[in-house]
């Protein structure tokens, strides 16, 4: 994921993760105001408080589809439920999350049947004048096998500073993988069998090469009357699994808000999403729009 605050008074930042399936290290903030610039570790539910505040910004987060009929967004472990186009929508910070959820979503079917893509999408503000944030969608693609098992999105910080030379590069040590517990329970909606504990492998994907039709849909989101407090569900009962105390934990600086009136269209929208505006980079992501790419577990 990466998340660009857009014209703050005194505090932009800039978040990025490393796809890591680590809620303490994967994660990275840059002060973008700062005289050094380096980045400095945010943990995950940070980075949900960023991605809720109604500050202006620019997004890059991902998307489950499935062939599973009505799969029930409910169940979700490691997801999080943001407004698009005026609708919730389940997303997630990283492809990795995304693929360890499909143990706890709630299903019933064939492994060898199943079918999903993972697509990374582009958002940006519409409003500042709610509680929360609300996004416009900018672009939206599927990716390949091999990125979204290796996709880092550190490869924008390192180009939106490329040329800056108060910027700092961080160490090279990368996160490891943390440990869930799998019996961490949280609500659902129905109480279904999942034979998608079958699969020996969940982890290792593939595309699916043969051409045969597939309706992929998005996982159905709880009503939006009980979305505050499943948010708060989920992230209350990851902390007790990794052992973090009850008290809310605060970003490392809180976010100031510009009095200015964000524009309610993607018109303006810049900084990050300038990076695909060049002309080689605009004809590869129409072509990266329109191509279908649909993954299967091996």
């Amino acid at each position: 994921m990466l998340l660009e605050t857009l014209d703050l008074r005194t505090n932009d930042v800039l978040i990025y993760s490393q796809n890591m399936f680590n809620f303490n290290d994967s994660f990275k903030i840059i002060f973008k105001n700062e005289k050094i610039k380096t980045p400095q570790r945010i943990t995950y539910f940070d980075v949900c408080s960023y991605v809720k505040d109604p500050s202006p910004k620019n997004l890059i987060i991902y998307r489950l589809l499935t062939n599973v009929n009505s799969l029930d967004a409910y169940s979700t472990k490691y997801g999080y439920f943001i407004n698009i186009n005026g609708k919730v929508e389940l997303i997630y910070f990283d492809p990795v999350f995304a693929i360890k959820d499909l143990r706890h979503l709630r299903f019933d079917l064939d492994p060898q049947k199943f079918r999903f893509k993972i697509q990374q999408v582009g958002l940006t503000s519409l409003t500042k004048k709610e509680s929360e944030a609300s996004f416009a969608e900018v672009y939206s693609f599927d990716l390949k096998a091999i990125e979204a098992q290796s996709q880092n999105d550190k490869i924008f910080a390192d180009a939106i500073f490329a040329f800056d030379d108060s910027f700092l590069e961080e160490s090279l040590i990368a996160p490891k993988e943390q440990s869930i517990p799998t019996e961490l329970k949280l609500p659902v909606t129905e109480e279904r069998h999942s034979k998608y504990d079958t699969v020996a492998n969940i982890n290792k994907i593939a595309e699916d090469k043969h051409k045969v039709h597939h309706n992929l849909s998005t996982p159905q989101p709880p009503e939006a009357g009980k979305v505050q407090d499943l948010r708060e569900e989920i992230i209350d009962l990851l902390k007790q699994a990794l052992g973090i105390p009850a008290a809310v934990e605060q970003p490392v600086k809180q976010v100031q808000v510009s009095q200015t009136n964000t524009t309610e269209s993607t018109e303006n929208v810049s900084k990050v999403f300038d990076l695909f505006k060049t002309t080689n980079k605009s004809d590869e992501l129409s072509v990266r729009e329109r191509d279908s790419i649909i993954l299967k577990f091996e």
